[in-house]
Parts: C-alpha cells; structure tokens; sequence
C-alpha cells in the first residue's frame, strides 16, 4: 500500500483518539488528536462517535460523521454526513446505519432514518427520518427520492 495515502492516517488518528478516549478518557489529548486529523484530512470524526470495528473512507474531505448507530463494513466518500435531528420533544435524534452502507459523495443521512443492510447511498442523496430496506440504492432527495432494489 503507498505509504502516503491520506486515509490511512485519517483511519489510524481516529482510532488513536478512540481507544485513548475508551481507555482514559483524556480529553484533552483526544481534542488534540481530533483537531489533528480535522486538519489533515478536513474530515470530521470525533473520538466519542461509535464507529464499528471495520470500516473505510475514500476521499474523506468535508465529511462529517455524527453520533449514529453504524454497522459494520461503513463506507463513506468525501462531504458525506451523518447527522441528528430534533423530534418533536426537542430530542435530538441519529440515524441507525446497517452493515455493508456505503455513501458516495456528498450523499447525507440524518435524523431518526433507518439505513438498512447493504445500502447504497448514491452521489448526493439525502434522506431525512426516513426508512431504507436492505438491498436497496438511494438517489435524489426530498420529493425527488428514489429507492432501487439491487439485483
């Protein structure tokens, strides 16, 4: 693997925070961390979120990962989010993400959505407290969204 590819140092910083964080909860190291790989990699991955054990980025500029449920096998491209939003209580809610998602750019997930299993999100997509089926592609947004069983 070419010893310089960004994601590997964006992988690896997360998990530094991460595992610093699960182990001592050091904040202030962990910030410094954070903010390190928010510079090198314009991405935003704080070391609280849960993500799974096995996941991957491609092009993670202007990413942001929220504090969602994510299953494994997690891939995201660059200006994706993952995102709350507020129910009707004031509650802020996060989305609940399956195994094998994988959201291409710009592509957003936010609110009380469920993304089921091996779902693809298509280039700028958007769903909002919305529910996707396993095996499905998603394209378009608001009024405009289409969801595809894949074959």
């Amino acid at each position: 693997m070419y010893p310089y590819n960004s994601v590997i140092y964006c992988v690896f910083l997360f998990w530094l925070g991460r595992i610093i964080w699960l182990k001592e909860a050091e904040r202030k190291l962990c910030d410094k961390i954070y903010y390190l790989n928010k510079a090198l990699n314009a991405v935003d991955l704080l070391y609280e979120i849960e993500l799974p054990n096995i996941w991957s980025c491609e092009h993670p500029v202007g990413a942001v990962m929220g504090r969602a449920k994510y299953g494994n096998r997690f891939y995201f491209c660059q200006g994706c989010t993952v995102g709350g939003n507020y129910n009707k209580d004031g509650e802020l809610i996060y989305p609940i993400i399956g195994d094998d998602v994988m959201m291409y750019s710009d592509s957003k997930i936010v609110g009380a959505s469920v993304i089921g299993n091996n779902v693809s999100m298509a280039a700028n997509s958007y769903v909002i407290n919305t529910n996707i089926p396993d095996n499905s592609i998603v394209f378009g947004q608001g009024l405009n969204i289409v969801i595809k069983e894949k074959h």
